[in-house]
């Protein structure tokens, strides 16, 4: 019995065997003329078609979206699906809450720049809430886990501070807010996460010493059949504990009424 479950369980693995031994049977059965081997040749051609049918069937039956993560190797690679997804959720939503857990916000600066940016002027007027999170610069641990980290922060939040003064009457009038805040411990993943739908995951790991984050993505959906919905509440849950922290080195709210850019401490913004 355990080795009909063993040989159940490697199916696949044995199946070009069974394939190639079928195929070799069906032609050395060809140079010997008997009724007998006729008919065991006949048998192994029905049995070699129909492993050949289910090899087809199962090209056919590609898997689609909901049926396992769709995976990039890195952030870049999974840019272009990221905005696709974001256009197309401006199409069918007039509101729409975007969710960044970042580390030193350059995946959040290359979006804003790549796509956010670009759409600025245009007529439609989506009301859009961008929630950006990242490491806070000024934690004193940042050089022992990624000593880039603390140049690259300071300088990506500048450039959005920038961003955001060259561009605030139009984010006004577009409905649009923005807001930053800092956590100060090891991060343990990263994402992009639209509506609290569709979410780009990606874990950090430990490189040379190192944290690195630049790793690969998957995107996750909250109706697929793979756990989309659990893995996307457990971002959530650890995007919402990390706005909750900050010591507010950076803190700065720029004023203009109906734009929000702030890092802030929890239960009081600055």
């Amino acid at each position: 019995m355990g080795t009909g479950r063993n040989l159940f369980r490697n199916y696949g693995y044995l199946r070009k065997y069974f394939i190639s031994l079928l195929l070799v049977l069906a032609v050395v059965l060809q140079i010997i003329h008997n009724p007998i081997t006729q008919i065991i040749q006949i048998g192994a051609i029905i049995l070699l078609g129909l492993f050949v049918l289910q090899v087809l069937f199962e090209i056919l039956e590609k898997p689609t979206i909901l049926d396992r993560p769709q995976r990039f190797y890195d952030f870049y690679q999974a840019l272009p699906v990221m905005k696709e997804y974001f256009e197309n959720s401006l199409k069918r939503e007039n509101t729409l809450s975007i969710g960044w857990l970042d580390t030193s916000l350059e995946h959040a600066l290359t979006f804003v720049n790549n796509v956010l940016k670009p759409i600025l002027h245009d007529n439609r007027r989506n009301v859009m809430k961008i929630e950006l999170t990242m490491v806070d610069p000024s934690w004193p641990e940042i050089e022992k886990i990624n000593s880039s980290w603390l140049a690259l922060g300071k300088s990506n939040y500048e450039s959005l501070r920038v961003f955001m003064e060259v561009y605030k009457e139009v984010i006004k009038n577009q409905g649009w807010s923005i807001e930053i805040s800092l956590y100060h411990h090891l991060p343990n993943f990263q994402g992009f996460l639209i509506n609290s739908q569709h979410l780009f995951f990606s874990a950090c790991t430990w490189k040379d010493g190192f944290l690195s984050d630049d790793n690969p993505f998957e995107l996750y959906h909250t109706d697929d059949r793979f756990g989309g919905k659990e893995k996307i509440e457990q971002f959530i849950s650890w995007f919402d504990h990390c706005q909750k922290e900050s010591p507010n080195p950076l803190a700065q709210k720029l004023a203009n009424p109906g734009v929000t850019f702030y890092i802030t401490n929890e239960g009081k913004k600055s």
